[in-house]
């Protein structure tokens, strides 16, 4: 778009300024002459200059939205009309004005910020309009769970600016989808963001603004330009770079990991175990992405991640890593209840028509282990006494297999009489 202004804008003066050319070539041999032509020419060149000098310190200002460019770009180019000896005042395009906004988009900004789902997760002062929708959320974190969306690019390009037959909206979300695309669920792009809607004055504008250009509100102590974010202090956020978007908790007290590619506490930053990768995957219980999540995770010994609320739920029906099967919990803190079961298993023997030899595989070591007795409540691994173990072959049952088991452990205690023996 701003290619195309800046195409319009030299076209425009191509045509204005060639007249000039004209008039200078005219009074080349007779530069001291005070005759002027009675043809009316665009304006002195010393204006010529200063506007040129003006609307490219415009365009190259970084700081200015592309509402206050225009607006300033428009000012300059409303006086290039004058005659041959009169002044021009021009413009000066650090000192914008704010012009009244047409009362048709005005009201349809105010309604489509109205009609939004409220917003629970920041407290700022502005909306987002969606770029891939059109649609209006306090954030993309209300546009990402609502379940019933416009379809992406339904009036709208990539960029958030109209294509073809505009699709005028006068709420946040459209009251029927008749002769629209079926509606479908869609998650924003927090970077392709390019319009706001200040919730004081319902003024629609740029979203790199850190205050309203009508009413000069703040939308919030914190603003993100990169990742059109704005929210309070309380949370101390923060930009990462290492990242790409912002992370709460400080930058004092976070220190990036570009192995992990994640930031970690500087208190743990020494002693965390380090591992290519494991934030770049979704959460095995509620698939949602962990190097993006906002919520906290928790790192399991044997080196997988997992959402802590949902490390809370799993762990009151399973102890077992939801991906490679392994204890969540260390072997020291697993030892208690391994020999609770063990003792459990001594008090409650099975009778010979339910016995069984099993040979046995520990998700724990990985060893695997033949002619183990078989027990409901679970089978134990010799190497790392873990009972986190699976039944991989059923070699004996009933009587057969009461009686090898029965050898085995009698030969088990006459070895261990011998060793008491010995000592």
């Amino acid at each position: 778009m701003y290619h195309s202004q800046l195409h319009f804008f030299t076209w425009n003066f191509r045509i204005i300024f060639n007249p000039i050319k004209m008039n200078r070539l005219r009074y080349t041999n007779n530069q001291n002459t005070t005759n002027v032509s009675d043809k009316r020419i665009s304006m002195p060149m010393i204006t010529e200059q200063e506007r040129r000098a003006s609307i490219k310190s415009v365009m190259a200002d970084k700081s200015m939205s592309p509402l206050e460019k225009r607006r300033s770009i428009q000012g300059l180019m409303d006086g290039r009309r004058s005659s041959a000896g009169c002044g021009v005042t021009v413009c000066q395009p650090c000192q914008p004005v704010i012009h009244a906004m047409n009362p048709e988009v005005l009201d349809a900004a105010r309604r489509m910020e109205e009609s939004r789902p409220s917003c629970n997760h920041y407290e700022r002062n502005c909306s987002i309009v969606s770029p891939c929708c059109g649609a209006v959320f306090g954030c993309r974190l209300c546009h990402d769970e609502c379940s019933v969306l416009p379809p992406p690019k339904y009036g709208v390009q990539k960029n958030g600016r109209p294509e073809g037959k505009v699709i005028n909206r006068c709420s946040s979300l459209p009251s029927s989808f008749t002769g629209a695309p079926e509606p479908e669920h869609h998650n924003i792009d927090r970077f392709a963001i390019r319009e706001i809607i200040c919730r004081n004055c319902y003024t629609r504008q740029s979203s790199k603004a850190d205050e309203c250009i009508n009413c000069t509100v703040r939308f919030g102590d914190y603003h993100c330009t990169t990742c059109n974010l704005w929210m309070s202090d309380k949370d101390k956020p923060y930009h990462c770079d290492a990242c790409g978007f912002c992370r709460v908790g400080g930058r004092e007290n976070f220190k990036h990991c570009y192995d992990c590619d994640m930031c970690v506490n500087i208190e743990l930053y020494d002693t965390h175990n380090c591992n290519v990768g494991k934030f770049m995957s979704c959460c095995p219980v509620c698939q949602e992405d962990l190097f993006t999540s906002r919520n906290a995770t928790h790192e399991l010994p044997c080196g997988h991640t997992i959402h802590w609320h949902c490390f809370q739920d799993l762990i009151t029906y399973d102890s077992r890593c939801p991906i490679c099967k392994k204890s969540t919990e260390s072997t020291e803190v697993n030892l208690a209840t391994w020999s609770s079961i063990a003792a459990s298993i001594k008090m409650q023997p099975l009778p010979p028509d339910m016995a069984k030899v099993v040979n046995i595989t520990c998700n724990d070591c990985r060893a695997s282990s033949c002619g183990r007795s078989w027990h409901f409540l679970g089978a134990q691994c010799p190497h790392c006494t873990s009972f986190n173990t699976v039944v991989d072959h059923i070699v004996m049952k009933g009587i057969e297999a009461a009686e090898f088991l029965g050898a085995i452990n009698a030969e088990s205690d006459d070895k261990m009489e011998d060793d008491v023996m010995e000592e």
